[in-house]
Order: structure tokens, then C-alpha cells, then sequence
């Protein structure tokens, strides 16, 4: 039972910003940012706790910043006709720049942030933090399911002419896919920050693309997704606990952390794809 629970912990981050990635892919445009979108949004998660000594505020102003920053990216290159696939790539690489920027600037330090203004209840904040990622994953799984806004994002990628043909905006949902993308993306980032009670670069750890790689794994289907999160869950929670196992102890620690992407790459391989 402490096991399930355990996996069901890790797994609520990844969902959240694997909702952000499925809901990107069904607007036919994938959130490649999503990874370094997890490290910057921990970061300014860090840096407004400690200025408003609020962390429900901290993580809001960081989930407004970080989507504002990426419509700002959006609509720019939109206006350009730029290749949005190659743009999604270029900030991801800005991102991890500006985290890295902002906290030598602000905190004069490129490693680890940490401070009283920033120390949680780690029982307290895990459940919390776990009952929002599942909150909001969820609502957003019910969005698209049963709702015509949610629909409509469903089918932009496909069927962006007949959209167009009915009046209905494609190149908005499209943005709006975006938004959605870039705030579970901060988000994820936040409640990894707050479960550490600390900053860490490089916290995402590739969350952002396994996120990327459930989506794939699980055809964008939202309930088939969310079976693969949990399997990726169950890889890191395997991952974490088998040096506890005296026969498996010896097993050297760089294969363990890389285990969950391991496990990904054989998925990649062996799970037949649909053929368009």
C-alpha cells in the first residue's frame, strides 16, 4: 500500500505536464520547451516565495510568467511565419539560459537555491502538492473529453480547415494549446521545488520528455496516456528502491537514474504505432 502510494506521488507532477504536452499534440503542435519550461518555472517558483514569503503566490506569479513569456515567444513568431517546431526548440534552450541567468543575477549563485523563506512540511506539501497535479489533470482530461472548447482542441490539429470553415479559430487554439502547455509545465516545476524545499538546476530531470514520450505511447488517447505515467512512475519508484534489495544492490547507480528512460526507449520500440 506505501508503495502505491509512493508511485502515485511521483506520478502526479508527470501527469500534470503530460496534460500540457497531450493537449499541444492534439493542436498539432507539439511543447518541445517542456523541460527547461519545468526548470524556470521552479526557479521563479523559489525566487517569488521568497520575495512574497507566500508560497501559493509564489507559484502563481511563476505559472504567470512563464506562460506570459511563452506567448510573447508565440505570437512573435507567428507574426514571422516561423517554424514553430524549431521555435518550440529554441526555447527550450532559452529557457534553461534564462534560469541560469536570472539566478546568478538575483541570488549571485548558479547552484543550488535553498532558505527558511523556502522550507515546507515535506508529508504535507507531497499530499498537497499531489491532490493539485490530479485536480487539474484530471479537469483538463474532462475539458477535452466533454466540452466544445475542448473538443475543438482536439481536432485542431486534424481538422484545422473545417474549424476554419465554422467560424472557429485555429490559429488561436493553437496558441491556446501553448498556454495550457507552459502553465503545467511551470506548475510541475513549482511542486518539484516545493517538495524539495529548494531550487535545484536541472530539476526536471526528463519529466519534460517523458511527458513528450507518454503522449506518444499512449496515441493520444487521454486515459492510455495517463497508464503510461504511471508506468514511468513505477520505473522511478523501481529505480529509487532497488539498491534496498541485497541482490540488486550491486547494480551501479548511473543504470538506476537512467532506468526510466531506459524503460522508455523499449516502449518507443516495442508498442506498435498507428500508420497514418
Amino acid at each position: 500500500m506505501n508503495s502505491l502510494i509512493a508511485i502515485l506521488h511521483i506520478a502526479a507532477p508527470l501527469l500534470l505536464v503530460t496534460m500540457g504536452a497531450l493537449i499541444s499534440e492534439y493542436a498539432g503542435r507539439m511543447a518541445m520547451f517542456l523541460e527547461c519550461m519545468i526548470n524556470i518555472g521552479a526557479f521563479f517558483c523559489y525566487a517569488f516565495t521568497v520575495s512574497t514569503h507566500s508560497l501559493p503566490a509564489g507559484m502563481m506569479l511563476s505559472v504567470l510568467c512563464c506562460t506570459l513569456m511563452v506567448v510573447l515567444c508565440e505570437r512573435i513568431a507567428a507574426r514571422f511565419k516561423a517554424n514553430m517546431f524549431l521555435v518550440s526548440l529554441a526555447m527550450n534552450m532559452l529557457f534553461a539560459a534564462l534560469a541560469t541567468f536570472f539566478s546568478a543575477t538575483i541570488f549571485s549563485t548558479r547552484g543550488v537555491l535553498f532558505g527558511e523563506d523556502f522550507k515546507f512540511a515535506a508529508k504535507s506539501t507531497r499530499l498537497a502538492t499531489t491532490l493539485i497535479c490530479y485536480a487539474l489533470s484530471f479537469a483538463q482530461i474532462a475539458m477535452l473529453r466533454f466540452t466544445t472548447p475542448g473538443l475543438t482542441l482536439r481536432i485542431t490539429g486534424s481538422d484545422s480547415d473545417m474549424l476554419s470553415s465554422r467560424g472557429i479559430s485555429a490559429d488561436r487554439n493553437r496558441t491556446l494549446s501553448w498556454i495550457f502547455a507552459a502553465a503545467d509545465g511551470a506548475l510541475c516545476g513549482c511542486v518539484l521545488a516545493a517538495r524539495l524545499s529548494s531550487y535545484v538546476p536541472g530539476m526536471a530531470s526528463g519529466r519534460g520528455w517523458t511527458a513528450l514520450a507518454a503522449v506518444f505511447l499512449g496515441r493520444r488517447h487521454s486515459l492510455i496516456v495517463a497508464l503510461a505515467v504511471l508506468a514511468f512512475a513505477l520505473a522511478e519508484y523501481a529505480a529509487s528502491t532497488i539498491q534496498n534489495i541485497p541482490l540488486l544492490s550491486q547494480i551501479s547507480s548511473s543504470i538506476l537514474l537512467a532506468f526510466p528512460y531506459l524503460l522508455a526507449l523499449v516502449l518507443i520500440i516495442a508498442v506498435p504505432q498507428n500508420k497514418s
